[in-house]
């Protein structure tokens, strides 16, 4: 067998168990208790269905009659990751956030990663080395997507239920200066909300990161394996969810300055 088959047969090994793993711990939590499905499923169920009904607005100075509606409060979908401010977020059960790694894993902006840092590590010659020449770019590229799928996976899938932690973003949203969303989004890596709603460490993140990052001694060059470079790793995969999580924070605003809504 080739050294690319037995690189590739590795990658695939490191995703299975990274799957196994969620599906074996979450169904696990559930039935310890961890996270009690049905009662989070009524809560959301409540919250959906509690949303105002739509109302006319008051008339309008000088007798005119406004014909316009209030809307109800914009409710963000279970599999969401990113929640806008003003958006009403229902609980996560633990099959919502197998679902929610699932699809965050390979999302567009997940995607888009993938290339970005397979791309800066080619330019740079960083690590996993691989050399510069065309077939690194592919390895390089091939052990992105592994390392993201399984650290996203083990993170939001797994260890979010088990520390029962709501791995969700909130946008501050810019009714806060810049400096504080600045300083809120690069930070939300370590710092996250318990399913209840409170501040917590995020252990989640943490331990999810650190997971995936181990996993890379299946599949990177041997140059790359051990205790020092998996810390490597895990230290480049949490600056990257800070990056993320800046991004995510003024994404919004940038788009709303290209495309201003009209009325």
């Amino acid at each position: 067998m080739s050294a690319i088959s037995i690189h590739r047969l590795r990658g695939a090994i490191a995703v299975c168990i990274s799957l196994s793993a969620s599906a074996c711990l979450c169904v696990a939590a559930g039935a310890q208790g961890v996270l009690p499905v049905s009662s989070a499923s009524a809560a959301t169920s409540s919250t959906a269905t509690a949303l105002p009904e739509l109302a006319p607005l008051p008339d309008a100075p000088g007798g005119a009659v406004t014909s316009g509606l209030v809307l109800p409060t914009p409710q963000a979908s279970p599999t969401q990751k990113h929640i806008a401010p003003g958006q009403v977020a229902p609980i996560l059960t633990a099959n919502d956030k197998i679902l929610l790694g699932a699809r965050g894993a390979f999302s567009p902006s997940s995607v888009a990663s993938w290339f970005i840092v397979a791309g800066y590590e080619h330019v740079t010659n960083g690590s996993p080395n691989y050399g510069t020449d065309r077939g690194a770019f592919g390895r390089r590229l091939g052990d992105a997507v592994i390392r993201d799928t399984s650290e996203d996976i083990l993170s939001d899938s797994v260890m979010s239920s088990l520390f029962r932690e709501d791995p969700r973003y909130y946008r501050l949203g810019p009714s806060h200066n810049f400096f504080a969303r600045l300083v809120y989004a690069g930070t939300r890596p370590l710092i996250t909300r318990s399913d209840s709603g409170h501040a917590s460490l995020n252990l989640a993140l943490l331990s999810g990161t650190l997971g995936g990052s181990a996993l890379t001694n299946l599949y990177y060059p041997q140059a790359n394996r051990g205790a020092v470079q998996t810390l490597e790793t895990f230290d480049g995969s949490i600056a990257a969810s800070a990056l993320g999580d800046i991004v995510s924070e003024f994404y919004g605003d940038l788009m709303q300055r290209i495309h201003p809504q009209t009325h």
